[in-house]
């Protein structure tokens, strides 16, 4: 091969160069969600969640007096559940921009990580009606103005975000196919 046949296009540059910074905000974004998501529940004067609505009227009349470390550790508890499912499924999309900042596109870690990230995004999407009920019970039964509450709700959000999912799967087969397409094809040469 000449020096010319290593050289990459310019496509494949600018496709190098994106992976690289979609890599890089990836990793940043999975390091911050845990600290966003964590002091929203911890420190609920700075992050207004109080003032918002919350599942089955969790904050709903009264003071907040009730509403104390433990049940803001429990809280942040139930959240961390769909909080390390989507951490989980980020780290192993940023193995995808990595191989693909190398041109290793269709390489067993590329394939492997978007499978594992397409398997994060199904289960925290189903996660995340599930997350919703679990957490509004928690708050009702622990606050004492209002009455204990199980409010089940699945909203188009909630299967928009199954059928990305789904997408991706479909997405992380046809991946898997260039893999063993590529790898007939290094065969035959």
């Amino acid at each position: 091969m000449t020096q010319s046949d290593m050289t990459p296009s310019a496509t494949e540059s600018k496709i190098r160069r994106l992976s690289i910074f979609l890599g890089w905000a990836i990793t940043v974004i999975a390091v911050l969600l845990p600290i966003f998501t964590w002091g929203m529940w911890l420190l609920p004067d700075l992050s207004g969640i109080t003032r918002t609505a919350a599942p089955a009227d969790g904050f709903g009349g009264g003071d907040l007096s009730w509403f104390g470390l433990p049940i803001r550790l429990g809280a942040a508890g139930i959240a961390t559940i769909g909080l390390a499912i989507t951490v989980y499924g980020f780290f192993h999309l940023r193995t995808l921009f990595r191989e693909a900042a190398r041109g290793a596109y269709f390489s067993a870690q590329a394939v492997i990580g978007f499978r594992q990230f397409a398997l994060a995004s199904l289960i925290a999407a189903i996660w995340s009606p599930v997350e919703h009920i679990v957490l509004g019970v928690f708050l009702s039964v622990s606050n004492p103005n209002v009455p204990n509450a199980l409010n089940v709700t699945l909203g188009s959000g909630d299967l928009e975000a199954i059928g990305a999912a789904l997408l991706f799967f479909l997405i992380a087969f046809i991946l898997a196919e260039g893999r063993k397409r590529t790898e007939e094809l290094e065969l035959i040469l």
